[in-house]
């Protein structure tokens, strides 16, 4: 009876490494003194696709503060009997829920953060530039539709180590989304 004890919690230590490695995940709710809107920044890259501009506004009564460089999470659905489908995601943050949940907490799975920290003070905004290449194959129209509507969902929220060590760094996640219709030529 001991010996089978053994393997079997060996195996379970071996399971576990790859989620000891793991930054501590970390939930989000949405912010209620700040908020985003997302729109296209103007630029285009040959290998990165389409830029957008992540603008985020302090409406609170103190200064907060953001990686120079947020890791976004992101999200494109695409309208299907007036329903959205889920046709990609990716990125350190997550949107948690279940289809037709309308839960809009956020999860920090990966880093999110680099650079150094923005200062946003109160009343005041400041636009992230970014791309987002993965999400470019999923933001194409399906060739087969006449009119396809897509929706493209940014999120971002701190990891837990940034949080502790900043009082400035928002406890709460932003997201912004961005609708487009595009008809077949």
């Amino acid at each position: 009876m001991k010996t089978m004890k053994f393997p079997f919690l060996l195996a379970v230590g071996l399971c576990a490494l790859p989620l000891l490695a793991q930054p501590p995940r970390r939930v989000a709710a949405p912010c209620q003194l700040s908020s985003a809107s997302l729109s296209l920044s103007g630029e285009e890259s040959p290998d990165k696709g389409r830029g957008y501009s992540f603008q985020v506004a302090n409406n609170s009564a103190r200064t907060i503060a953001m990686p120079a460089s947020p890791g976004f999470g992101w999200r494109v659905e695409t309208l299907v009997n007036n329903n959205w489908k889920l046709k990609a995601e990716g990125g350190p943050v997550r949107f948690l829920g279940t289809s037709g949940s309308s839960d809009p907490h956020m999860a920090v799975t990966g880093p999110s953060a680099s650079g150094t920290l923005v200062q946003i003070p109160p009343t005041h905004a400041f636009d992230f530039d970014f791309f987002l290449p993965e999400a470019e194959a999923a933001l194409r129209p399906d060739p087969s539709i006449p009119l396809t509507t897509l929706k493209l969902t940014v999120y971002w929220a701190a990891p837990a180590d940034l949080v502790q060590s900043n009082r400035d760094v928002p406890l709460c996640a932003l997201s912004s989304v961005w609708v487009v219709k595009i008809q077949r030529p």
